[in-house]
């Protein structure tokens, strides 16, 4: 390459083209890069435990100790729902601040025999009554934010749907890891530390306190109270949870300090079982969370970018082009799905609409326009129409049934960018999970009842009554999380997904982009710096390692960019697996803890 620059610098002296030797010097550059992007990642030194290469299933989640539960149940025969409900029970030992008993989420499956996807709407709920209370409160770690948890009985009900290993066995390794103990990590190291405060209020300060003290990584953390609730349940099933002396003692707790959920709204909780959204996406079908998660996000901006030919421009972290229709196409699908999140069940939500390329061809020359303060929402309720093709016979999310009103900006969230965890899995057969789970905040509210952190949902209702996100009795608040599933010739091609709160959405669609259409391995996808656009305002949060002219391109048109350390956190922490020439390659992200094994 050095030898190409100096023939090339004569020639330009000689022909005086400085301006087309420049181009084309750029051009090199650029493929250069591109080209090292796609050399394959090593399996050794710094990916040891980051990437993995298997040819019958792969367990990709937030830590070693879940991935290595998750495998110990492919290995046993367990099904891809096996793999993934051990990986997520040992997620909420290991990452207590993120996940756990206390949690809620949202779990898509694909079933390859029967080519048949559903999704599973676990996320933790408000009950009968509405605090209104809420929306003045300033502190978030009031019990009076907790919703109904979702995690057990919508972990427990796929497991029952899809499940092949019994009950004990699935929670065998979360029941260890807490009754046997683990090592920490630095993550759980630096949350403990600045939780303290919420942590010392609770019982909760003899494990991750000691003597006063926060844990540091390297440390042995046991937690037997959560080892004999986990006990329990395995034994006892759901119910023991939510309507036996688990619950009642949860429930007690909750309205001691003023919650208003009742004992028989914990007792009443069911998850919901619904259809995910879909679009089709260069030959492929892409499967995510249907609202109110934002599983639309994903899509609208899929189908935004989906016209335009982005490998030949480069890479959005190297070349301008790229850069601004990948982030124009980010900041239009967070505006839209801003103005129309809610729980489809209570109000109404075009995801129909806003997942229809008709709808995303009428946002498209928007793509390209300069960052406004305020970018206007579109309409979709024009293209809200029943799926067709592929996404038909997938059974995608139809159209709404519920009266729509007119659109008023909602206020929906996932409280920090580390209280969140996700796990993606496929088995020998080629059936595939994807799960993502929360907390909301870092430990929840604080919370802890035999064990169990409890969640902050409630603070994710938007405060404005008019948003469709507004609170109301036994309603789902609004998420970020959206886990993804891609399909080719009904066959899974990739599973994704992302903790992160903003980051979510664009984290994964950017993975996509890159694996799909610029053919990288999925490890160095998960290297190139990423772009988190906001839908209020002209922000625009943005990795180091960005080529120089792409920092000018994006203050041209008119970002407000900040620019945060590379492999930062808080950009997300993808956990992706590709089928990639007849194998399955799976991949965590260099930004969290995560790992991955395979079989």
């Amino acid at each position: 390459m050095h030898r190409l620059s100096v023939v090339l610098s004569r020639v330009a002296r000689r022909a005086r083209l400085r301006t087309t030797i420049g181009a084309a010097l750029a051009l090199l550059t650029a493929t250069a890069h591109l080209l090292a992007a796609q050399a394959p990642a090593p399996t050794v030194g710094p990916d040891l435990g980051k990437r993995v290469v298997a040819d019958h299933g792969v367990v990709a989640a937030g830590n070693a100790y879940a991935s290595d539960a998750g495998l110990e149940m492919l290995r046993q025969g367990g099904s891809a729902i096996d793999a993934a409900v051990a990986t997520a029970f040992a997620l909420g030992v290991t990452e207590p601040m993120m996940s756990g008993l206390g949690a809620g989420g949202g779990l898509l499956y694909y079933d390859a025999k029967t080519k048949h996807a559903e999704y599973l709407d676990f996320y933790s709920a408000s009950g009968s009554i509405v605090d209104l209370g809420l929306r003045s409160t300033t502190s978030t770690a009031t019990p009076r934010g907790v919703g109904i948890p979702g995690a057990v009985r919508g972990l427990l009900a796929a497991h029952a749907r899809y499940g092949k290993l019994p009950v004990a066995a699935v929670l065998a390794p979360a029941i260890r890891l807490a009754g046997e103990g683990y090592t920490a990590n630095a993550l759980l190291a630096r949350e403990v530390a600045v939780s303290i405060e919420k942590l010392s209020a609770t019982g909760a300060k003899a494990i991750f306190l000691p003597g006063g003290k926060p844990v540091r990584a390297g440390d042995h953390i046991v937690q037997p109270e959560l080892a004999a609730t986990l006990r329990t349940i395995a034994a006892q099933g759901a119910d023991a949870f939510y309507a036996g002396a688990i619950g009642d003692h949860i429930v007690q707790t909750l309205r001691d300090a003023g919650s208003t959920i009742t004992r028989a709204d914990f007792a009443a909780y069911q998850p919901q079982w619904t259809r995910p959204v879909c679009t089709m996406y260069h030959g492929r079908v892409v499967l995510s969370a249907a609202a109110p998660q934002s599983g639309m996000q994903v899509i609208e901006a899929l189908n935004l970018v989906a016209g335009r030919d982005l490998p030949a421009l480069g890479l959005p972290s190297r070349n301008a082009d790229a850069f601004r229709v990948m982030t124009g196409a980010l900041r239009i699908a967070v505006t839209d799905r801003d103005a129309v999140v809610g729980d489809p069940s209570k109000v109404a939500v075009p995801m129909a609409g806003v997942t229809s390329t008709a709808y995303a061809a009428t946002r498209a020359s928007l793509v390209d326009a300069p960052a406004q303060p305020r970018l206007p929402a579109g309409d979709p309720w024009s293209y809200e129409k029943a799926p067709t093709g592929d996404c038909a016979v997938l059974a995608a999310a139809p159209v709404s049934t519920v009266q729509p009103r007119p659109a008023a900006p909602g206020t929906p969230g996932d409280g920090a960018m580390s209280e969140t965890t996700h796990m993606s899995v496929v088995d020998d057969a080629g059936n595939a999970v994807s799960i993502t789970n929360t907390l909301g905040l870092g430990f929840g509210t604080g919370t802890w009842v035999d064990g169990v952190f409890l969640n902050s949902a409630l603070f994710n209702f938007a405060r404005d009554a008019a948003s469709p996100n507004a609170p109301g009795p036994f309603r789902i608040p609004a998420s970020t999380i959206a886990p993804t599933i891609i399909l080719k010739d009904g066959a899974v091609e990739m599973v994704v997904g992302c903790p992160g709160s903003p980051a979510i959405p664009p984290a994964i669609v950017q993975t996509i982009v890159y694996v799909l259409d610029y053919h990288l391995d999925p490890m160095q996808a998960l290297r190139i710096p990423r772009m988190i656009p906001s839908s209020s305002g002209v922000g625009l949060r943005m990795e180091d390692g960005f080529a120089e002219g792409v920092y000018a391109e994006a203050k041209r048109l008119g970002y407000e960019v900040a620019v945060s350390p590379p492999v930062d956190m808080g950009f997300g922490g993808v956990h992706v697996i590709a089928r990639i020439g007849g194998r399955w390659v799976g991949a965590a992200d260099p930004r969290r803890d995560g790992e991955v094994r395979g079989m």
